[in-house]
């Protein structure tokens, strides 16, 4: 009996030559991601836009210091762009940064609100190394109806009047120009 043949000759260079590349392609990606984050490892698509529905804003949420907030009386008058997401969705954390860029166009005439269902310390965590600066808020109530997220990240965009002018399933680029020419247009609209 041959212990060597064609085929354990072919076998053993096909696995010489393809571990080193598959274990050094892994390590890369593997340290990309662990010091880059997945903010800057994905492209994201602008969201579709409109929606068109209502919603009634008149829920509990709680800020990261532990304090009860009415979104309804938070949010006033002004248009709310909300987003549902978490620490461990990679999505939602791809698209942090487009939404701190959102925040930092908008955050003077509308209100952020970035819901998550996590408790409050993992949050500040995240945020303080991250070094977002957008609003975030935790819940331990289900939403209302209309704004049930099927998957996260979800985001709404609600008019002051309550009417839903966008929903969103999924990672976007919030900063995008069709995003920001859609807002500059609605916030113009009153």
């Amino acid at each position: 009996m041959k212990i060597i043949n064609k085929a354990s000759v072919l076998g053993f260079f096909t696995g010489f030559i393809c571990f080193p590349i598959i274990f050094f392609v892994g390590g890369y990606l593997y340290v990309n991601f662990a010091f880059n984050g997945f903010e800057n490892a994905v492209s994201l698509d602008p969201p579709e836009m409109p929606s068109e529905q209502s919603v009634n804003l008149d829920w509990q949420v709680k800020t990261l210091d532990g304090f009860e907030v009415n979104l309804k009386e938070h949010v006033g008058d002004k248009t709310v762009f909300l987003n549902f997401w978490a620490t461990w969705c990679p999505p939602c954390v791809a698209e942090m940064p487009s939404i701190d860029t959102l925040y930092e166009l908008f955050g003077d005439t509308m209100m952020f609100v970035c819901i998550s269902q996590e408790n409050a310390e993992t949050l500040k965590k995240f945020l303080q190394a991250k070094q977002y600066s957008f609003p975030v808020f935790y819940t331990e109530t289900p939403p209302p109806q209309e704004l049930n997220a099927a998957a996260l990240p979800t985001t709404f965009i609600v008019s002051s009047d309550g009417q839903i002018l966008l929903k969103h399933v999924g990672g976007a680029d919030w900063a995008h120009e069709s995003v920001v020419a859609f807002l500059r247009e609605k916030l113009a609209q009153g």
